[in-house]
């Protein structure tokens, strides 16, 4: 018999021991079963989810079979996912004593330990584990990394993760993590490595494709997102989230026909995805076809009235159309959806200055401001609208309260320019050093603020002096 033969015979007396336990839980009646079976039931039970039925035949397996370590050590795991932390300790060092060289005795209170803060404790159980566990130590050290995650230390679950894969480069339950973490980390080119490296050895899992997909897309590599979306959706149709997110790719590639289309593929299977003809909307409205875009607008409204994305997508166009008045309308409608949208506020106040109310753009500047006082462009974009009402002292004290709240180099710029309109030159000179400091190649903004910053003989020797000084090109 082959051990695919084997492993399916398993599966199945498990499956069967399975449902005569959940028969048995349902009549109040206990069955037998060996210690192997009792594992089984109680590892799926965990899997989908119900602890409180596998804390139930974990005990009733230590009461039939109570010498038996690998069931107090599945009431210890059942006792880690309740939170039982202490309890599940107690349970394994009883299996301890029994089996002093189980890894997986020392694996699991490393794990213990670890979300108890004992860190000290945990890894010296961690380093037990490894001790003992000479013959699977690539396993060992991705469950020390999963008990990492677990307690929230990602970078320090990498570092097994790593070291697993140095021992195993074939381990795949390490790539798969290497690959997920690096790309919630942000080093998207790592992730795609170690996805690609997972495909190397398993080419038609559909979900790494998808991930992989996902990365690209974050890489801003639209081309090869697409491809790796393509390549999950043909191995697995069902999957119909792979059309949307095509879709998504081939928008953010600024290819919007290519993006309506399989959104409109999207939608043949799932009719009533509001998400979706958000999407479309927004994808007419970057062709600037704002008859169908508010037409798509619309029909994600009708199916879910709160979706601010497409409130909003209409006060837009209603914005671009100069219908000020109607664009006040939708925002406020979105805003209703999600109060805590700086965006929304920030329009609302672009909308409120172009349409010469300059007392509520002040206000709702003002409290955009207040929502995000990272967000550059909303203090920018105050002062451009207090420049456009003639109130330049205004416009420079709010720019330096945002120099107070905000680092970006922008603002910095920006004040440079202001300080020149007012004759400022020293101060201006000196602003416009610290702003070089802190980042060189924005010095152009500069210039597309104040053009005549071109002309001035002061600010241009400043730039051409720190640039010799530094030594970089022109």
């Amino acid at each position: 018999m082959s051990q695919e033969e084997r492993n399916f015979l398993d599966e199945e007396n498990i499956s069967e021991a399975l449902s005569r336990f959940k028969r048995s839980l349902i009549s109040g009646r206990k069955s037998y079963f060996d210690v192997s079976e009792f594992e089984g039931i109680v590892e799926y039970l965990l899997d989908e989810g119900d602890i409180n039925a596998s804390e139930i035949a974990a005990k009733q397996g230590i009461q039939i079979h109570p010498g038996a370590v690998p069931l107090q050590l599945k009431y210890a795991q059942v006792l880690l996912n309740k939170g039982k932390y202490k309890n599940a300790l107690q349970y394994l060092d009883l299996a301890e004593q029994v089996e002093a060289t189980n890894p997986d005795v020392h694996l699991m209170k490393g794990s213990a330990w670890l979300v108890m803060g004992e860190d000290m404790n945990a890894e010296k159980s961690f380093r037990r584990a490894l001790k003992n566990g000479e013959t699977e130590k690539d396993d060992i050290l991705y469950h020390i990394g999963a008990a990492y995650v677990q307690a929230g230390e990602v970078s320090k679950a990498l570092q097994f993760f790593e070291a697993a894969l140095r021992i195993n480069p074939k381990n795949d339950l390490a790539l798969y993590e290497l690959g997920f973490f690096s790309d919630q980390t942000g080093d998207y080119q790592k992730s795609i490595d170690y996805y690609n490296r997972y495909l190397d050895l398993d080419p038609f899992n559909y979900s790494i494709w998808f991930n992989l997909g996902i990365t690209y897309n974050k890489a801003a590599n639209y081309e090869k997102a697409i491809v790796a979306y393509e390549f999950a959706y043909a191995l697995n149709e069902d999957y119909n989230q792979t059309l949307f997110n095509i879709g998504n790719a081939y928008a953010n590639d600024s290819k919007y026909n290519e993006a309506i289309k399989k959104y409109k593929e999207f939608l043949e299977i799932d009719p009533e995805n509001d998400d979706a003809y958000c999407y479309i909307g927004e994808c007419y409205l970057n062709l600037e076809d704002y008859i169908k875009s508010e037409y798509y607008y619309r029909k994600a409204i009708k199916i879910n009235p709160d979706n601010d994305s497409a409130w909003f997508g209409i006060g837009l166009i209603m914005w671009l159309e100069k219908k000020w008045d109607e664009s006040i309308v939708f925002i406020k409608k979105a805003l209703d959806a999600d109060e805590a949208n700086s965006e929304y506020w920030l329009t609302l106040a672009k909308v409120y200055a172009d349409s010469h109310k300059q007392g509520k753009a002040n206000k709702t500047y003002k409290y955009a401001s207040r929502l995000e006082p990272e967000n550059s462009d909303i203090w920018l974009s105050w002062v451009d609208a207090l420049l456009k009402f003639g109130e330049t002292d205004k416009a420079s004290r709010i720019l330096k309260t945002g120099l107070q709240k905000n680092t970006d180099v922008a603002l910095k710029y920006r004040m440079v320019s202001l300080l020149m309109e007012k004759r400022k030159e020293p101060e201006a000179l000196a602003m416009l050093e610290n702003a070089m400091e802190q980042d060189f190649i924005q010095v152009n903004y500069l210039f597309d603020v104040y053009p005549k910053a071109i002309k001035n003989r002061k600010l241009q020797n400043r730039i051409d002096g720190f640039r010799k000084r530094n030594n970089l090109d022109k």
